[in-house]
């Protein structure tokens, strides 16, 4: 009896590109990068995906990887990934002061902040430097600028200096000035009259400055004269139309932004009699505000490097204006640093670890001292409390500050 044909192998390239999207569109991009490789179309399909891939990414640790320049850790895949060709000029001559919605933060040789998406290579410049309240650009007969002078001064008016201007190095001023930046969204989903805000936590005195990314219309930092008058911030995070602002003390602060004035609205009182550097403000995927104290510690052995010893979190009542103390996250993962400070639902991004912290180097000092020394990155087990690194051969380079990033692969005007 006769043997019906052999057919050919099922020709996988030939796949309709509207039927290879939805697949695309369902995967992590670690998959994505993967199926690029498959073939040309299936390349070109990856790379067409634009704003219809919006699938939410488990977060990832940018990098500077000596040899191979940025990299992308996946704590999906638990191997790293070249995000595209970045702007000139390289990530390496930044500093890195915040991530938020896909987008990183950086400072360049010049002192002024940009907005980067290392996933899709785009920039967007924020206003410039000069027009921070407290910066006064000195320029030179010619008109060159020559250095800034930093003025001290709280948060209230009229302006009432506690000591004389310092000057500061067109490159120099980075160094001192900048503390964090926060998005309130995704600066590649604006449309129409609608603007993302910047919030700018910055020295002198841990205070606060907010702009309107992309707007041509209002190229400057707003000044934020309305704050309890001796806060110094740590960290911030927005909610529901507004800003949470921590205080150094524990205290919340709510900023809504009106035009260029923010009002503001103690929500939380402090809780220290001193000042802590590093206190974090995040919401858990239940909706729970929480406060989380980081502790750290200085080795003895030479090289001397800072490390992470400890944390403590409290789920705070803003009615009763307590916290209680709590000895688990549940099916959360809390990743913190010099990012945004957020707690992922294990259940929706299974790739982490539950009841984890994620945790990177972001202290104010240690990080501008000792920028060549390992850097303080890892995961802290709040069942046992134990510490482990992510990989067993660090795969960073000392700077810049490696950071916690959400790929966003949306582009602007796309």
């Amino acid at each position: 009896m006769a043997q019906p044909p052999t057919s050919d192998a099922a020709n996988w390239s030939g796949l309709p590109a509207d039927v290879l999207t939805s697949i695309l569109c369902g995967l992590e991009f670690p998959d994505v990068f993967s199926s690029a490789a498959v073939c040309t179309s299936w390349r070109a399909t990856a790379r067409a995906l634009g704003r219809s891939y919006t699938r939410p990414q488990t977060p990832c640790l940018f990098y500077m990887n000596a040899g191979a320049g940025a990299e992308l850790y996946s704590l999906a895949a638990g191997k790293s990934f070249r995000p595209p060709d970045l702007p000139a000029p390289p990530i390496a001559d930044r500093y890195i002061w915040g991530s938020s919605h896909g987008w990183i933060a950086t400072a360049d040789a010049c002192s002024e902040l940009h907005l980067l998406n290392p996933a899709t290579g785009e920039q967007l410049a924020l206003p410039p430097v000069a027009t921070v309240e407290q910066v006064n650009p000195v320029l030179v007969d010619a008109g060159e600028l020559s250095r800034y002078d930093l003025s001290f001064y709280d948060a209230t008016v009229p302006r009432k200096e506690t000591q004389p201007p310092q000057p500061y190095g067109v490159g120099e001023l980075r160094e001192v000035l900048y503390l964090k930046v926060i998005l309130s969204g995704d600066p590649s989903s604006r449309g129409g009259g609608d603007y993302i805000t910047a919030m700018l936590i910055h020295n002198p005195r841990r205070q606060l400055s907010f702009a309107r990314v992309g707007n041509d219309d209002d190229e400057r930092w707003h000044w934020v004269t309305t704050s309890p008058r001796y806060s110094e911030y740590s960290d911030c995070i927005y909610h529901d139309g507004a800003f949470y602002a921590m205080s150094r003390q524990g205290g919340i602060h709510r900023y809504t932004i009106a035009g260029t004035f923010a009002s503001c609205e103690v929500i939380f009182n402090d809780t220290l009699p001193y000042d802590a550097f590093n206190v974090y403000i995040a919401r858990s995927s239940s909706g729970d505000v929480l406060q989380i104290w980081r502790y750290t510690d200085i080795q003895e052995e030479e090289p001397k490097e800072m490390r992470t010893d400890g944390f403590e979190i409290y789920k705070l009542d803003l009615e009763q204006q307590c916290g209680v103390g709590l000895r688990a996250l549940g099916d959360d993962a809390l990743l913190i640093g010099h990012s945004y400070t957020c707690c992922l639902s294990t259940k929706d991004y299974p790739k982490l670890l539950p009841n984890h912290v994620y945790f990177t180097d972001d202290s104010e000092y240690w990080l501008m001292e000792k920028k060549n020394i390992r850097r303080d990155v890892g995961v802290y087990n709040m069942e046992d409390e134990s510490f482990h690194d992510l990989v067993t051969l660090q795969l960073w380079l000392n700077w810049p500050n490696p950071i916690w990033i959400t790929p966003s692969f949306t582009k602007i005007n796309q």
